[in-house]
């Protein structure tokens, strides 16, 4: 933990203590009356605060311990969805599930299921060993990565369920499930690598080892709902980006970040490229941003996504801590939305006049047939003897 000014330690202390007790009432939590929860809906429609260059938490707490993986829904405006890597399974609190949260424009928390903000919808057909990340594909449907192996031997496994309606309960019922392992782990008695961190590029799934210099890998999925998976290494970060729990690709795919527990990083990324290439060019350069997070006893944060349609970041945490990014926290500008190109309007297609009408034919008239004429013959002009030519 890096030494801190004791104005900056009283400071942070404040602040997080005002934060606290604004939002909370002074409790939080399954046993918190349903009045402190609408009363903590209403406080948390305030703006999430700016500061460059690094993020005390929001103040709003999980209710559960051991927060990881979280991604921004593709059907629901707004709803998020995120889950825990381990902890005690306990009412209110359970371990087996998806949870959701729905985040206002200005980054802060709101009511999702009646006064709930953090409503949970049980998973079946699989028990959470580890599950680190979370993500959504192009249908909409949720993945789960159960990708944990702190001893490099577990085999992890991609597992696909429904998206649950924010109003809904669940269950949510696993519907496939892939196994997979890193095989290039040249660490003795390793099997795999531990990770943390994927995201869905272009048809496919990208997983992060979380080893130094963070190799990326691109997942082949078999055919049918079960299998093993191939992973096919495309590149790394290195420059110190190490051991990295959660990545995601802002929706205009113009930045791509990418944090561990305690420090952010955002690449500029070409928008063109796509699939391999696209991952290969990111990992090519230099951050472009950065910022850190800060907690009482340091920071503890697993899961990070992009806000659809913008270049603000939410994360959660371990400690039940919730953090909001935007582009001036990591040390860019407020971030507009690129000014769309109005298309060249189309020239309508000349009408098809209808065919000028033809004259009718003139009637036929008959012309009668006129019989020839009888054949003269004369015998007497049979035998006319020939007349003598006229000499010279």
């Amino acid at each position: 933990m890096r030494r801190r000014s004791l104005w900056s330690v009283v400071a942070l202390a404040a602040a997080s203590l005002a934060g606290w007790y604004a939002v909370t009432g002074g409790g939080t939590g399954a046993n918190a009356d349903p009045a402190d929860a609408r009363s903590e809906a209403r406080s948390a429609a305030r703006d999430a605060p700016i500061f460059p260059g690094r993020m005390p938490p929001l103040g709003v707490k999980l209710p559960a311990s051991e927060a990881s993986g979280l991604i921004a829904s593709r059907t629901y405006p707004g709803m998020y969805y995120w889950l825990r890597d381990g902890g005690s399974s306990k009412p209110g609190k359970p371990r087996d599930a998806i949870w959701g949260m729905r985040i206002s424009a200005g980054g802060m928390p709101e009511p999702v299921r009646g006064d709930e903000l953090f409503p949970s919808y049980p998973v079946t057909g699989a028990k959470n060993e580890d599950w680190e990340d979370l993500t959504v594909d192009d249908a909409g449907a949720l993945w789960i990565g159960q990708l944990g192996a702190n001893n490099c031997k577990d085999q992890q496994r991609l597992l696909r369920v429904a998206e649950p309606a924010p109003g809904g309960s669940g269950p949510l019922e696993v519907v496939a499930s892939y196994t997979l392992r890193f095989t290039d782990n040249t660490k003795p008695g390793c099997r795999t690598y531990n990770s943390e961190a994927m995201l869905w590029l272009d048809g496919h799934f990208y997983v992060f080892a979380k080893t130094s210099g963070t190799p990326v890998y691109r997942v082949d999925l078999p055919s049918g709902t079960s299998g093993e998976a191939k992973l096919t290494r495309v590149g790394r970060f290195g420059r110190d980006v190490d051991n990295i729990s959660s990545a995601s690709i802002s929706d205009d795919r113009t930045r791509m970040m990418v944090q561990d527990h305690e420090r952010l990083w955002v690449f500029t990324t070409d928008p063109g490229r796509t699939g391999d290439d696209f991952m290969k060019d990111a990992t090519a350069h230099k951050a472009t941003g950065t910022a850190r997070f800060e907690a009482s006893g340091g920071a503890s944060v697993e899961g990070g996504t992009f806000v659809r349609g913008t270049h603000d970041i939410a994360f959660v945490a371990e400690d039940e801590n919730l953090y909001y990014a935007r582009p001036q926290t990591y040390g860019e500008p407020p971030w507009t939305p690129s000014p769309t190109i109005p298309p060249v309007p189309t020239v309508p297609p000349t009408p098809t006049l209808p065919p000028i009408p033809t004259d009718p034919p003139l009637p036929t008239i008959p012309v009668p047939t006129i019989p020839p004429l009888p054949t003269w013959h004369d015998p007497f002009f049979d035998n006319l003897p020939t007349l003598p030519t006229e000499p010279g």
